[in-house]
């Protein structure tokens, strides 16, 4: 059986007080000796895989944050290690996990759930998931009572909530037909908003080639996978599964003694509507991105290419009057006049996905650590602000409030999320969390990306974004996990391979705590 805590009375508007960031910063020096706590990065390639060691009297404990990886556009982002990383992490935790955490969904975030079969030997504590994954199993519960009993009629306040639930699921509860369904039909575009497109689907999916799902008829990809092993064998069958949204009263295990965690998101479901802000005004609330240019998407295709018909094989040049036909340019007029389906459903349901990702603040021994996910805009948006509606214009929703100023003032460890994807950190959290007391040792933040998988430099659309690696850089020690180079054992052939370090990515030298560097990731104790 799954639970969920909430808080019953706590509103928007009213924020507990805060030490101020001075204060709190002087509270936390006097602590700033060495605790134990690590951070552990695995160099998987475009995807997150954290492994945090919480120390206790009985042991170190672990928590998992994501273990996932995904190929991208260039078809260069899973660089291969994964199945090793989680060998060797299963070294380090004897198999044991007191809590793992799965952010929200996406291929890049769990793929590592199905593909290293090593999780089978694995055992959790607890296993936590944003609320909205509850609503899945929930919707799918509701779908299968309904039809075990529909000769029986519904009272109106079951009417009401069904329709309720019908109308958050709508993206959610099918999100794996949906985007499989959309990739079959359009994977033969070439083009390169068709390929990022496509890529998205993949990574909503796991369907890495649509082309032989389609050929065998195979449905669901690895996601599916992935989330069964979180939801049956490490959750038990659910029992051991937790859905949070923001302001929920979490339930830790008993083993992590010592440890604090606070849920910042993704928003509830009374405030769904966040959900729906997947980008901030650009320039004013993230880091300038693509979409701002001049060139034009392609129309869809609406039929395979075997069945379209050529130009000037299958049409006549001239009209009855002799008059000579301009197909070109009339398909060009109507391409561009109409939007692009694929990109627009694509994009939302990528969007969609990261906005719902699992925000979690840890504390321990006066050390903060935020762990964003790949939060979007709404997400973001929803505990930063004072505001009961999304506002594309964060200038226009006011001060950030108190609290969420005081906390990343105050945050010795910072997860950048998505990757370093320009509508994953707004600005405004940025500036927070840099505008610190000078009598501070600042804070780390851990980017787990690979250069050359998604977007394009020239478009300033460029994963990771260089512009927020740049801001990231010089406001805190930022450890990027392309900075060495790793050397794992290929598991078909057996051969040695290293992954050289990104050219002009330096490991950074921390004034507080170390960096600890292994053939497979890169560690920091605090």
């Amino acid at each position: 059986m799954t639970t969920r805590k909430t808080k019953s009375t706590a509103k928007r508007s009213a924020r507990k007080p805060t030490k101020s960031p001075a204060a709190a910063q002087a509270g936390r020096k006097a602590r700033s000796k060495k605790t134990g706590l690590k951070v552990r990065m695995y160099r998987v390639g475009f995807g997150d895989f954290f492994l945090v060691t919480v120390p206790t009297t009985k042991g170190d404990q672990y928590i998992l944050i994501d273990c996932g990886v995904f190929k991208g556009t260039s078809g260069k982002g899973d660089i291969g290690s994964i199945v090793e990383a989680v060998e060797d992490m299963y070294k380090t935790t004897k198999g044991h996990l007191a809590l793992v955490i799965m952010t929200h969904r996406h291929a890049d975030h769990i793929a590592g759930f199905a593909k290293a079969k090593r999780f089978l030997d694995f055992t959790a504590s607890m296993v936590w998931m944003p609320y909205w994954e509850k609503f899945n199993d929930e919707a799918k519960a509701k779908a299968k009572k309904k039809k075990e009993n529909e000769n029986k009629s519904l009272t109106a306040a079951e009417e009401k909530e069904e329709e309720d639930e019908n109308e958050a699921f709508k993206l959610l509860s099918d999100i794996d037909e949906v985007a499989a369904q959309l990739a079959l039909q359009f994977r033969g575009r070439e083009d390169a908003e068709g390929k990022e497109a496509l890529a998205q689907l993949a990574n909503a999916t796991g369907i890495e080639d649509f082309n032989a799902a389609a050929t065998s008829g195979r449905k669901g990809g690895s996601n599916a996978i992935a989330l069964d092993m979180l939801k049956k064998h490490l959750g038990d069958n659910g029992k051991k599964v937790r859905y949070y949204a923001a302001d929920d009263d979490p339930e830790l295990p008993p083993e992590l003694t010592g440890l604090k965690a606070t849920i910042l998101g993704p928003p509830p479901k009374k405030a769904r509507a966040f959900l729906s802000l997947l980008d901030l005004k650009k320039g004013v609330g993230q880091y300038l991105d693509s979409l701002d240019g001049d060139e034009s998407s392609k129309g869809i295709q609406p039929f395979s290419y075997e069945w379209t018909a050529k130009l000037k094989k299958d049409y006549p040049a001239e009209d009855l009057r002799g008059f000579k036909i301009k197909y070109q340019e009339f398909t060009e007029t109507v391409n561009n006049s109409r939007p692009d389906m694929l990109l627009a459903a694509a994009a939302r349901i990528e969007n969609f996905l990261n906005n719902q990702s699992l925000v979690v603040l840890f504390e321990f021994d006066g050390k903060r650590l935020l762990f964003a996910g790949d939060a979007q805009a709404g997400n973001w948006e929803y505990w930063l602000y004072k505001t009961d509606e999304p506002v594309k214009d964060p200038t226009k929703a006011g001060d950030l409030v108190e609290r969420s100023k005081e906390l990343l003032q105050t945050i010795d460890f910072y997860k950048v999320g998505h990757h370093g994807s320009t509508n994953a950190t707004p600005i405004q959290a940025i500036e927070a969390a840099i505008a610190r007391p000078q009598t501070g040792n600042g804070f780390v933040s851990m980017c787990s990306t690979e250069d050359g998988v998604y977007g394009n430099p020239d478009k300033d659309t460029e994963v990771p974004r260089r512009v927020l690696m740049d801001v990231i850089d010089k406001g805190s020690l930022l450890v990027r996990s392309d900075a060495i180079p790793i050397t794992y054992t290929d598991a078909t052939t057996g051969e040695q391979i290293v992954v050289k370090s990104r050219e002009g990515v330096k490991l950074p030298t921390p004034k507080v705590g170390k960096i600890n560097q292994h053939k497979l990731y890169l560690e920091y104790e605090f």
